[in-house]
């Protein structure tokens, strides 16, 4: 059985923009999304056999009513009938989360080179740094141990036994790594273009990795960091020492209070990348940085999408 959600254009975009970014952000931004939004859906209707799109990522994310406000419906209505074309047809209207300073050519992540998406700077990424959910969207670090990494990646069909190191074959002209290989005991295995992501599950694959020895690390109960914690447990890190406040009295404060841990960390690899998603395209936290400076939904989109023009098909 399929279930098909038969839903009108204008209603469908505002749950689209949304779902996509939050309702919150900058109006220029949100009417950007609007109108990438609306050209996706023009160039992918009737992709599928019994319907046109998937409700989520693997096409645009849709949450319904849920993802309708009063700033989606508007930034909807005021660009209605708006789409990005590239001499005279809609283009492959591709956005990711935060292109991590620097979007990526379209062969670079996909098969076909597009002349509107090409590499172009995204210097505004860097606004996800004042949010406290969208920062690791702009700098972020994943670490395993050679055990855990082994599971993860023959979970997803890599078996090359224990794992000995990663090295990194290929990168483009922005840094994305285009080409990586695993070298385990077993074996070797390569992995080509946007794979990274996937295979060791990264959030873009603008990154580095890095092995580290066996090593002690301090956590200030004062300053504590609950995810770098949850870090440390997860890598099996195990308590050394824990370090206690020096009280004068102790009679008067009650017991003495910890002022921090030191972990051992066992070897592992280090993951440090930027960006969230593939790259290709409009960068969405690109254009709330944009919006927050002063630029139209229109100039952020012609610099992200080269030599577009933004024409009217009428409709929603």
């Amino acid at each position: 059985m399929i279930v098909v959600n038969q839903v009108d254009t204008a209603a469908y975009l505002a749950s689209v923009v949304g779902s996509e970014e939050p309702s919150t952000w900058m109006p220029e931004a949100l009417a950007a999304q609007a109108i990438a939004a609306r050209t996706y859906l023009v160039t992918h209707m009737r992709r599928h056999e019994r319907y046109d799109l998937e409700g989520d990522t693997r096409d645009q994310e849709y949450d319904g009513l849920g993802g309708e406000t009063t700033s989606t419906l508007r930034a909807t209505l005021r660009t209605s009938g708006l789409v990005a074309t590239y001499r005279g047809a809609p283009i492959e209207a591709l956005y990711s989360a935060n292109a991590g300073g620097f979007t990526e050519d379209s062969e670079n992540v996909y098969a076909t080179t597009l002349p509107y998406l090409r590499a172009v700077p995204s210097p505004s990424d860097e606004a996800a740094l004042v949010s406290s959910w969208g920062r690791t969207s702009w700098e972020w670090t994943e670490e395993y141990t050679a055990p855990q990494l082994q599971s993860y990646l023959a979970a997803r069909g890599i078996d090359v036994g224990d794992v000995r190191r990663i090295e990194v074959t290929q990168v483009s002209a922005t840094g994305r790594v285009m080409g990586a290989r695993i070298v385990g005991s077993n074996g070797v295995r390569d992995i080509g273009k946007d794979r990274s992501r996937y295979y060791f599950g990264l959030r873009s694959s603008l990154f580095t990795v890095s092995t580290h020895p066996e090593e002690l690390e301090i956590v200030s109960a004062a300053a504590l960091d609950i995810d770098r914690v949850r870090q440390l447990e997860f890598l099996g890190a195990k308590v050394e020492q824990t370090y206690l406040l020096n009280l004068r009295d102790p009679d008067r404060f009650g017991k003495p209070r910890v002022g921090g841990w030191m972990y051992r960390l066992p070897a592992r690899f280090v993951f440090s990348g930027r960006g969230y998603g593939h790259g290709v395209g409009m960068s969405q936290w690109g254009a709330q940085g944009m919006a927050l400076a002063g630029k139209s939904a229109e100039e952020i989109l012609t610099h992200y999408y080269q030599g577009i023009a933004i024409t009217s098909i009428g409709g929603a």
